[in-house]
């Protein structure tokens, strides 16, 4: 609004500039005594509400009297001259319609708007409505961008859980053939150890029927195989220490194999957060770079329009600025012709008012 503002008041003085000036400037009107609210000049009525009420009560008790000043005039006519409309007659008016129009006189100068501010108008009121029309559809490529956006959003967010949910899949996958694979190890072992178990055992049953079957002869090979049951017992507590410390071991690894997972896990989740979060970001800057572009291109070619229509008004008012400066000495004549219509209706309403007080007196 506030550069539409400032097109206007450079059109005005540009034009101003352009219209060469007079030497002999149009004269103004003298100051009535009896109207206090307005001054008199070239461009504007002289006469107001009060003045027009306080004419019409004071025009009430007097039998005879010449017509007052028209409070209006007609609108402007830019081919001719300017007709004064005549006032409405009051039913309480004791004047005659000879009378009223003997006092009748155009004013070319009571125009209620000229040309300049009607244009001025024009182009404020085309430029709130384009102004308007421009927010509408920034407010709606924004809607539609916001809603493009959030279905992007939304569609990035279920692929990066799809993505998540498979690679999660797969490592527990893996992970589960690992352990499949170690269990089948632990297995193994413990089949070897179980054999080798067996396998002393029944030595310790051979060793224990040889001594019943020969117990004269086989003393010594009886306290021999006490030895080999003992050596086979410390054999399979050793077994059975080394599969338990084997088994803390895997147990320790599978732990330690965990806490890893989960680490590398809460890693790859903190990551795709990082990156869904850049990918929002990044989007977001696009949208707004091409909307910006988008706004650029249509406010430069609006602003040449606007040159296009300036230039066109410009010229009409250079045009009518020199009518007028033609017409400057008729018009300086017809001021001179309402001034003095002027003092001769100031002379009769000083005339009345001094009939009021008279009456008013007596």
């Amino acid at each position: 609004m506030g550069t539409m503002r400032s097109l206007g008041s450079f059109l005005l003085r540009r034009t101003k500039a352009e219209v060469p000036k007079e030497p002999v400037s149009a004269p103004l009107l003298p100051e009535l005594p009896f109207n206090n609210n307005q001054k008199n000049d070239m461009n504007g009525s002289a006469w107001t509400s009060d003045d027009t009420s306080r004419t019409a009560d004071a025009a009430l008790p007097r039998i005879t009297s010449p017509t007052t000043m028209p409070p209006h005039t007609s609108p402007r006519n830019v081919s001719g001259p300017l007709a004064v409309d005549k006032p409405p007659m009051s039913p309480l008016s004791p004047m005659s319609a000879d009378e009223n129009s003997s006092w009748a006189r155009p004013n070319h100068y009571n125009t209620p708007n000229s040309k300049t501010s009607q244009y001025i108008d024009k182009i404020t009121q085309d430029n709130d409505r384009l102004r308007r029309e421009l927010r509408a559809e920034k407010l709606a490529r924004e809607d539609e961008a916001k809603r493009v956006s959030a279905a992007q959003t939304k569609a990035e967010d279920s692929r990066a859980e799809y993505e998540h949910w498979q690679v999660l899949a797969s490592t527990n996958a893996r992970a589960i053939e690992r352990k499949e694979r170690k269990l089948e190890e632990l297995k193994a072992t413990l089949d070897v150890e179980v054999a080798r178990r067996k396998s002393a055992e029944q030595r310790a049953e051979e060793a224990l029927k040889m001594l019943g079957d020969t117990r004269s002869e086989t003393q010594r090979q009886l306290s021999q195989a006490y030895e080999m049951k003992g050596m086979a017992d410390t054999n399979l507590e050793t077994a059975r220490d080394g599969f338990k410390r084997m088994t803390e071991g895997y147990e320790r690894k599978i732990r330690l194999i965990m806490d890893e997972l989960n680490e590398l896990r809460r890693k790859r989740l903190e990551d795709a957060d990082k990156i869904k979060r850049q990918a929002i970001i990044s989007d977001q800057l696009q949208h707004e770079s091409s909307r910006a572009i988008r706004t650029e291109a249509k406010l430069t070619n609006l602003m040449e329009a606007y040159k296009i229509e300036h230039k066109k008004e410009v010229e009409q008012l250079v045009q009518e600025a020199e009518k007028l400066r033609r017409a400057l000495p008729e018009k300086e004549r017809e001021a001179q012709e309402l001034v003095d219509s002027m003092k001769q209706t100031r002379d009769k309403m000083r005339w009345v008012m001094t009939q009021q007080q008279r009456q008013a007196g007596a």
